[in-house]
């Protein structure tokens, strides 16, 4: 995956699959190409396919250390589905008040991981990885520390859950430790980040859009 061959994963993984579902290593045939399909720089991504593999593999695996981590990306799909779909109803709505007000030139009223957390002890994890990232300083394992508390702050049963504190952890490994093990996956997070902080700046752009139509 790290060199681009994303198609050669999808193949083996799917040979895993062909062969057994239930047993491992499936649990690693799904979890890879749930992040296939999930990497920024594969032209067939699709985060619905993705979703899908990591569905199956919470279901097929429920005790395997991958669940959690699909957890977690799960999580994210769904937030970054539901913006979709409001932006899209938020657009759709601007369009038809944009004709209205084109027909009868007047104002409208407006219309409106591995099995990084034991217990879910976030806290005690966030502090165990700080710990090991100040006695590492940058050298390994500071590239581990570095993904694990990216994994913590986007993690979906973290109650400090901290999308953009979560993007800087991940950012300094990619820079820090661009050969590191983890680097791909945390890669592979800022993709869905960034699509995220494009919904939503689509989200403002509709909101400013209604304000001018509301004037």
């Amino acid at each position: 995956m790290a060199g681009g061959l994303f198609e050669t994963v999808i193949d083996q993984s799917k040979k895993v699959l062909a062969e057994n579902e239930t047993d491992p290593p499936a649990d690693i045939a799904l979890y890879a190409l749930g992040e296939v399909y999930a990497h920024p720089n594969y032209e067939g991504r699709n985060y619905i396919l993705s979703q899908q593999y990591f569905e199956k593999l919470i279901k097929n695996f429920p005790d395997s250390d991958l669940s959690a981590e699909a957890k977690t990306y799960i999580s994210l799909f769904e937030t970054i589905a539901a913006r979709e779909k409001d932006a899209a109803a938020e657009k759709e709505k601007i369009l038809q008040k944009e004709i209205i007000v084109e027909k009868e030139k007047k104002s409208l009223p407006a219309t409106i991981s591995r099995k990084l957390i034991e217990n879910k002890n976030f806290a005690e994890a966030e502090k165990k990885n700080l710990r090991l990232l100040e006695e590492a300083g940058k050298k390994k394992p500071a590239d581990k520390a570095l993904y694990n508390l990216g994994l913590i702050y986007a993690h979906v049963d973290n109650p400090a859950k901290d999308y953009k504190r979560s993007k800087i952890y991940f950012h300094v490994l990619t820079a820090q430790f661009p050969d590191s093990q983890f680097a791909e996956e945390a890669q592979i997070w800022l993709g869905l980040f960034d699509t995220l902080e494009k919904i939503q700046q689509i989200d403002v752009d509709i909101e400013q859009q209604k304000k001018q139509l509301n004037r």
